[in-house]
């Protein structure tokens, strides 16, 4: 019976059913061989998967046309379009093959980006042959050349085309066996639906001519130089692996150090403030209420989170050249003669040389050297006036004169909050930047 029906075909599948047998082993084989999943193996897995696809569709599509008088003429073109198909895969998984060997990804992305463009537009073009018949059709039982069959030419043309330019950039990355084999594989693929298309007018692609370079590929892929490439990869992969995981180790370890030194420098910052607020019973919590304060408004104008944290750190330390100032002075209670304003208004210069030393940090310096400037210029101790002084000293020159007001002192009677924000509003443009006033006026309570 099977050599009854075997004897009806119209084509020779011999051939086909060997090599489908003989693939399929070797697939087997291969994949208990190399069994680490890098890219090189996966793509080369898919080629002979696309093969053995094409093998099966080959022979199913050698039956439809020996017994198209039992089979409708619709499932012999679904047969034959899905062969045809087959094969515009296994010529681009060919090119994904070669491609896995190693480029820079940029130019790998851009040739797999054109090779999926042009094997989907064939695909669309065998869909509409299935009405319309522009690639092939069938008469008496026969493959018939469609007004657009040159495309079983300019398909393989065109792999081989962009094939070609891969096989320059990959040439240094592969042995010269494996080279050669490949370079074999590229042409036979080609050549044999060429002379195909030119001396059997009655047939479509040949599986026969791929069939032929798969297992030359094959044969390479089991040869010593493949397995040590593949051994190769598989060490540089684990060392890879080893290499992310000890880095993701010491960049933990960092971060735990880096966490570490911002809270003791934090700790630090908070320490120094209240040693200078200890002194005078009047600046009880001043420095933390005018860091929290400056720390609002640079929230509010939109600045940087590194740059707010600057400020807070600054902020609170703005008045630490009170230290410098003799005791008798800065602690005084009631008003201040000519000669100890002057000892006070030191304190900006002596807090610019102590903070000087944080050299991680050097704009804390000048932005407490600067936190008494006036907007205006008549401030001290330098007389800057605009957008010379630097922003974090007209923040915190606003935050500072609002928490001085809001608070009672030895010298002057504690405004209420709406009574502070009214007198921002009347120094804005003269003794405090109007942009911080204005972000100052939404962040602060009174209203």
């Amino acid at each position: 019976m099977i050599m009854s029906f075997l004897s009806k075909l119209e084509y020779n599948t011999h051939l086909e059913a060997a090599a489908f047998f003989f693939l399929f082993m070797l697939y087997i084989y291969l994949r208990k061989k190399y069994y680490i999943q890098n890219f090189v193996n996966k793509t080369f897995r898919r080629l002979v998967a696309c093969q053995l696809i094409a093998i099966l569709l080959d022979i199913a599509s050698a039956v439809a046309v020996s017994f198209s008088d039992h089979i409708p003429v619709w499932l012999n073109f679904a047969v034959n379009t899905l062969y045809f198909a087959s094969m515009g895969f296994l010529f681009y998984t060919l090119h994904l093959f070669l491609i896995s060997f190693g480029i820079k990804k940029k130019v790998g992305t851009a040739l797999l980006v054109l090779s999926k463009t042009v094997l989907t537009m064939f695909l669309v073009l065998l869909a509409a042959n299935i009405p319309f018949g522009i690639i092939f059709t069938f008469k008496d039982r026969f493959y018939e050349r469609g007004p657009l069959n040159f495309l079983c030419i300019v398909i393989p043309l065109f792999f081989f085309i962009e094939c070609c330019g891969t096989f320059i950039l990959i040439r240094k990355r592969v042995t010269k066996m494996i080279f050669g084999v490949l370079l074999t594989l590229l042409f036979m693929s080609v050549i044999g639906p060429i002379l195909q298309y030119l001396f059997f007018q009655r047939t479509l692609l040949s599986n026969f001519f791929p069939l032929f370079s798969q297992i030359l590929c094959l044969f390479a892929l089991v040869s010593p130089d493949y397995a040590e490439l593949t051994k190769k990869r598989e060490e540089l992969f684990e060392l890879q692996q080893h290499l992310e995981e000890r880095a993701a180790r010491e960049s933990e370890k960092i971060h735990r150090r880096d966490k570490q030194k911002e809270t003791l420098f934090g700790q630090i910052i908070d320490a120094l403030a209240e040693t200078i607020d200890a002194g005078d019973p009047n600046r009880t919590k001043h420095s933390e209420n005018v860091a929290d304060i400056s720390r609002q408004i640079a929230y509010r104008m939109f600045l940087l989170k590194n740059d707010v944290q600057k400020i807070y750190y600054t902020a609170i330390l703005h008045d630490i050249g009170i230290i410098g100032v003799p005791e008798e002075v800065a602690g005084k209670q009631g008003k201040m003669t000519d000669q100890e304003f002057a000892e006070i208004k030191k304190h900006c210069e002596i807090g610019e040389r102590i903070l000087s030393k944080i050299t991680e940090m050097p704009e804390m310096a000048s932005a407490v050297r600067s936190h008494h400037e006036r907007f205006d210029g008549k401030g001290y101790p330098d007389g800057l006036a605009g957008k010379d002084i630097p922003l974090a000293a007209r923040i915190i020159a606003v935050a500072d004169a609002y928490d001085a007001m809001v608070h009672e002192r030895s010298y002057k009677e504690k405004m209420t909050p709406a009574q502070a924000k009214q007198e921002l509003t009347a120094q804005a443009g003269k003794q405090f930047d109007p942009d911080v006033v204005a972000a100052a006026l939404e962040i602060l309570p009174g209203d």
